[in-house]
């Protein structure tokens, strides 16, 4: 079943890459973060503005956040994924997928390392901490080293999670749907 999908990204950095997600992967509704939203007078609880995220938000199955260089700047961003994280009612979340996106000459080093068995993972002291919090979070560690379960947010290589779309996807909604007791989500 394809999911519907809200992506938050920092515009001037990820524009194009929320853009090749959306002509790539066509047949599903995709909403996204407001170009035009103004963290400095709009980031109120209440505000028309984050009323109008939330419920873009709670639309959706997934959420898709385009990391790149500037993302601790963002402000929204932590919003976004906070809504997904507290889902409809406080009821079950939204999946979350972390997707990093290269920098010049396909340089993934700002906020990424290969780790001793080739894995590829994200520096959490580099992200927002509603992301760094929802990583390697299993209450019960059972999926040590397997990057699609062993966090609740799961973050990917732009090129890895491209190459396995649908795969990241139905992942990240299975963990929300059906294992969301397993991890120590922090909201």
């Amino acid at each position: 079943m394809k999911r519907n999908i809200y992506i938050s990204n920092i515009h001037s950095e990820s524009m194009n890459y929320k853009h090749k997600i959306m002509d790539r992967f066509k047949g599903r509704k995709y909403k996204h973060s407001e170009e035009s939203f103004d963290v400095t007078t709009t980031l109120k609880n209440g505000s028309d503005e984050v009323i109008k995220m939330e419920k873009n938000v709670l639309r959706t199955d997934v959420t898709v956040v385009l990391i790149s260089r500037s993302i601790l700047d963002a402000a929204w961003i932590p919003y976004e994924v906070g809504f997904s994280l507290k889902g409809q009612n406080e009821s079950k979340p939204n999946g979350v997928v972390g997707v990093v996106i290269p920098d010049i000459g396909n340089d993934y080093s700002y906020i990424m390392k290969k780790g001793s068995k080739g894995i590829w993972q994200a520096d959490k002291k580099k992200l927002p901490s509603v992301i760094s919090l929802n990583m390697l979070n299993e209450k019960v560690t059972q999926n040590k080293n397997n990057i699609n379960y062993d966090s609740f947010i799961s973050v990917y290589r732009w090129e890895d999670f491209v190459r396995n779309f649908d795969n990241c996807i139905n992942i990240a909604y299975d963990k929300a749907s059906n294992l969301s007791e397993d991890y120590n989500i922090t909201k």
